[in-house]
């Protein structure tokens, strides 16, 4: 029996980064230091022929060490701007970083998510700021929740080194995950399909919690280099773009009246197609958070078909409703 190889990457993963970056002072608190933070897991790895030698015959003469990956990122998140702006930029930056300096690295994929810190609202600082009952706290942050936003960016090397100017095809998907959110009315679901093995009942008004993950692709796009370390990646807003997608799918979700899991997520991804031209398609996956009513009509207490307001969460098993919607072809 002969084999072969098919494919194969390498890196580090796990690569955990925290970058502190000076704001100016607030104007009625000039003596207090105003940061922002940043926290950051990366992934990078690297891929290209010239690394099969070392699966097939232990040679390992064109192995960047993912020790030297790892030194890398944090190597670039010091040379960076005074924060690390978008994570798809700095996504970008890395990217340009290996294929530059390492003409055999054919592809680098980048994955980043950043985890969320807030400000924290006081109502004292020391000096006193002003009047303001709540005053975001210019150093001091909180974890507000478990979402995170992401970043998977692939670099391929689409020239020979030494034929001309190196060519690069980027391509970009941002996602946003972990944003667990809950309703406690304002949702259905009726008129299913029925069977001999159908026991869900008609749900007229129930609890409504999912734990969004959604994932949204922007068109790729090749560039010629040299590029600027910590240049803009392209004219896309992703902050704007993310930021934009986050309140979509927070505004639906509540005020949306859900007929479906299904038709709620379709809601959500065209308006979010037709608001932003830049987003090629949106995928969403949204696994049900099941909360029942409790049965205490045992006990004499009213609580499964009227008066129902104690519930209990189940965590499995769960339903799970995902989708991918994109824009339309037009018809010739």
């Amino acid at each position: 029996m002969s084999a072969t190889l098919i494919k194969q990457k390498y890196g580090k993963d796990l690569v955990r980064l925290v970058k502190v970056s000076p704001l100016p002072p607030h104007p009625q608190a000039p003596k207090l230091k105003r940061h922002i933070v940043q926290e950051l897991t990366c992934r990078v790895l690297l891929g290209g022929k010239e690394f099969d030698s070392s699966y097939t015959l232990a040679d390992n003469s064109k192995v960047v060490p993912t020790d030297t990956v790892k030194n890398t990122i944090y190597y670039l998140a010091k040379k960076s701007p005074a924060s690390l702006l978008t994570i798809e930029t700095f996504a970008h930056d890395i990217a340009v970083h290996f294929l530059e300096k390492y003409a055999h690295v054919q592809t680098v994929d980048v994955k980043i998510a950043a985890h969320n810190w807030t400000r924290i609202a006081t109502t004292t600082l020391q000096p006193p700021l002003g009047s303001a009952p709540l005053v975001a706290h210019p150093h001091s942050f909180f974890r507000a929740g478990e979402d995170k936003r992401h970043v998977q960016l692939v670099a391929t090397r689409l020239s020979t080194p030494g034929e001309g100017p190196l060519k690069v095809q980027f391509a970009t998907t941002s996602g946003l995950t972990d944003l667990y959110v809950l309703k406690t009315t304002g949702s259905s679901f009726e008129r299913f399909h029925r069977d001999e093995l159908t026991t869900l009942p008609d749900m007229a008004d129930r609890i409504f919690s999912t734990t969004v993950e959604a994932y949204w692709t922007f068109p790729t796009r090749v560039e010629t280099f040299p590029v600027v370390i910590g240049a803009a990646a392209s004219a896309i807003p992703y902050d704007e773009i993310y930021t934009g997608i986050r309140q979509v799918t927070v505004d639906l979700f509540a005020n949306h009246d859900s007929p479906s899991v299904q038709n709620t997520l379709w809601r959500m991804g065209t308006e979010i197609l037709k608001l932003y031209p830049d987003v090629v398609d949106i995928s969403y996956a949204l696994p049900n958070k099941h909360v029942f009513a409790y049965d205490t009509d045992r006990f004499g207490l009213k609580n499964l078909r009227e008066g129902t307001n104690v519930y209990y969460p189940v965590a499995d098993p769960s339903g799970l409703i995902t989708a991918t919607i994109g824009r339309s072809k037009p018809k010739l």
